[in-house]
């Protein structure tokens, strides 16, 4: 048996001829310019030249005529759904180059300069490692495990990640340890009649070797750091106090500060980095269209992070590699790519999925390949066949049977992981696995063809009709409205299928739709806890250096990344979102933001923002906030509430700088006093908390909750 990485063949079985679109009374002949075609299989097939740009005539219904937004108002719209909501200036921003020029750069990312975000991006080296580096420098649970059995050696030429392994070799230990103690000896069981305290640890280091240890450079500080005992990092860094861990960590590279995270739990650097690194994108990227459109594919292949704890891993270069690449490109290369990634073989089950009939199951068991927790065959998976076509292409009306879900997991046997001892997993065929004889398929007949069997089955499910509809019904969904007119995903689904399934194409065909643009899809979304988030941060030019606030913030308010657990994904409807508890929990949020009590990490100056130094009358700064985070675009009602709270909140000469008001959401206003008089800084305090008063109930008021 070969048992070695298979190439696919250069070229599949021709592209199916176009579908032609019922004929209606009415008919326009629109014409496609498709400048991105994408390789169809990208992470198989040997890289091409780049294929010329074709012309796809298309017979397509004349669309409806619906009265359309204008102005700044048709700006705001595509500010809103085609980004995670607008900056300040980002509006005359593209007043400047001219809104089709702005929706033209978005759909070709890489003609956007980023480098301010990839700036930001610096701090998190980790990120930009293969999933083999990432399980080497930061080994998970696993890999210590084979550590401490023996079966994996501990690097010995490298005494960063030496003292990393031999440090969680000792803690888990002597987690063991304490383990067995506790269930020999459960906490608080008495011992002659009385409870016996847990014993104190002692320090690691006195307090005059703690303030030798931070006077050093950081070089020989990390050094220091290196040498301590293993497994005692946890228990030092543990006897720190806050200023003392800052303190440890002051002028440390990127790389030094992983390490510092690692010594106590390597994970945790993966997982850190992963979440801050796409808040930081979704803040602060210019490509915003490829962001969201990254969000949208991971929801729709969406992974959960938690099913074995070691995710985390492969999910950076599903997100980096897989995902974000393709989220404009061919449809067929992204649903490749999503089968072949590690993340989706791992989630969905299939690494472990083994052909009935297979010679695996018949074998020896000294395979070359063998399911990622080890152990014989396990059988027939159908868990990746049911997902890819209920989730990913046909949709759960798209005409496949039961039938058919045992024969798509039949083909994909054989479709594993790879995991040799010192390297990261990567996808395999594994023909040992792979279930021999035909399979029939929609009622087709798939010949047996190894691994070029599932690539056949890819092509036909992401250029079925029903995969069509599934897909840009979710775009519409998405981008347009909670139930879009069948007519627009009918339109949307014949640009699909002319174009090979271009996403680009797609998209450039839905933002020209008048459907998009109607006035009855104006601020129609509600936003989900995610956009409600990141469109905050940006709204409020809010500084984000500690973005781990704004994931923390999201998982709060009920979306966390990579938290959902079932691969359905997170809704995009506005139902799951909208409750009275939600929306309370979004008011709290919203507040805290606007006043900066969130975390240092997170803090926007309001007088800054509206270019004031000083005390202005309520409704003149009121107005300033609602152009700079709605543009105007507010309810009287909401208003009316903003200028009340404000009255409410009135200047005492007694009161300190910093200091705060309670403040009672919806309570009367306090009686008219004297005008007070004011010192410069406490005035300043006063007009900056008056400010991020206003902001917050802004960002609290069902007018910022649409889209």
């Amino acid at each position: 048996m070969s048992g070695c990485v298979l190439r696919t063949a250069k070229a599949f079985q021709e592209r199916s001829k176009r579908l032609a679109a019922e004929t209606t009374s009415r008919l326009l002949i629109c014409t496609l310019a498709l400048t991105q075609l994408c390789d169809p299989v990208p992470s198989l097939a040997a890289k091409k030249n780049p294929p010329e740009p074709q012309t796809v005539t298309v017979k397509m219904p004349a669309p409806p005529k619906l009265k359309q937004v204008q102005g700044d108002q048709r700006i705001l719209h595509a500010l809103d759904r085609l980004t995670f909501g607008p900056r300040p200036g980002e509006l005359e921003e593209v007043k400047a180059i001219g809104l089709d020029a702005w929706i033209t750069q978005q759909l070709h990312p890489a003609t956007i300069d980023d480098f301010a975000l990839e700036e930001r991006l610096e701090k998190f080296p980790a990120m930009r490692l293969s999933e083999e580096d990432l399980t080497r420098k930061f080994p998970p649970g696993s890999i210590i495990r084979q550590v401490e059995n023996g079966k994996i050696s501990v690097p010995l030429f490298n005494s960063t990640e030496r003292a990393i392994y031999e440090n969680q070799v000792v803690t888990e230990r002597k987690k063991q340890e304490q383990d067995k103690a506790k269930a020999k000896n459960p906490p608080g069981t008495p011992v002659n009649n009385q409870i016996v305290p847990p014993p104190a640890v002692p320090p690691v280091l006195s307090d005059a070797e703690v303030t030798a240890l931070l006077s050093l450079a950081p070089g020989p500080r990390m050094a220091k750091v290196l040498s301590l005992p293993a497994g005692e990092y946890g228990t030092f860094r543990h006897q720190l106090s806050g200023a003392q861990r800052t303190a440890l960590e002051e002028g440390m590279s990127p790389e030094q500060r992983e390490t510092l995270i690692a010594l106590d739990n390597p994970r945790q650097v993966v997982q850190n980095e992963l979440l801050q690194s796409r808040v930081l994108r979704a803040v602060y990227s210019q490509r915003q269209l490829q962001e969201v459109m990254t969000d949208f594919w991971l929801n729709h292949f969406n992974i959960f992070q938690g099913k074995t704890g070691e995710e985390i891993y492969s999910l950076v270069p599903y997100e980096r590699d897989v995902i974000r690449p393709n989220a404009l490109g061919s449809f067929e290369g992204l649903l490749v790519a999503t089968a072949t990634s590690t993340a989706m073989m791992t989630y969905l089950d299939n690494a472990g999925s083994t052909g009935p009939h297979s010679l695996a199951a018949y074998g020896p068991p000294n395979r070359p390949f063998a399911p990622p927790k080890g152990g014989g065959p396990k059988g027939l998976n159908e868990n990746y066949a049911r997902e890819l076509m209920e989730l990913h292409t046909l949709g759960v009306n798209g005409g496949y049977t039961q039938r058919d879900v045992t024969e798509v997991a039949k083909v994909f046997t054989g479709w594993t992981i790879e995991q040799p001892p010192k390297s990261g997993p990567r996808f395999v065929f594994d023909e040992s696995r792979h279930e021999p004889g035909k399979k029939y398929v929609l009622g087709v007949e798939i010949k047996e063809n190894g691994v070029k069997e599932g690539l056949e089955v890819l092509h036909m499910l992401a250029t079925s009709p029903a995969t069509a509809r599934f897909v840009c019904r979710k775009l519409a969904v998405r981008f347009v409205s909670d139930n879009p007119p069948q007519s627009l995903v009918d339109r949307l689904s014949t640009v699909f299928l002319a174009s090979n399934g271009n996403i680009a194409e797609v998209m450039r065909f839905l933002v020209q739709s008048p459907e998009f643009w109607s006035v009855t899809s104006y601020r129609a979304k509600i936003k989900t806890p995610e956009d409600f988030v990141l469109s905050a941060v940006r709204a409020g030019g809010i500084d984000v250096e500690d973005p781990n606030v704004v994931v923390k913030a999201i998982s709060d308010l009920g979306q966390p990344l990579y938290g959902r657990q079932t691969p359905d994904g997170y809704s995009m409807l506005s139902t799951p979102w909208v409750n009275s508890s939600a929306l309370l929990e979004r008011m709290n949020f919203s507040l805290a933001l606007a006043g900066n009590r969130l975390s240092k990490g997170v803090t926007v100056d309001w007088l800054s923002q509206l270019g004031a130094t000083s005390l202005q009358q309520p409704e003149e700064q009121e107005r300033q906030i609602e152009n700079l985070i709605l543009h105007g675009q507010v309810s009287d009602k909401t208003r009316d509430l903003i200028l009340q709270q404000l009255a409410a909140v009135a200047p005492q000469p007694s009161q300190q700088p910093g200091s705060a008001q309670p403040i009672a959401i919806g309570a009367p206003p306090n009686p008219p006093t004297s005008s007070p008089s004011l010192t410069p800084v406490q005035e300043h305090q006063f007009a900056d908390r008056e400010a991020a008063l206003s902001a917050g109930l802004l960002f609290g008021s069902p007018d910022f909750q649409r889209r």
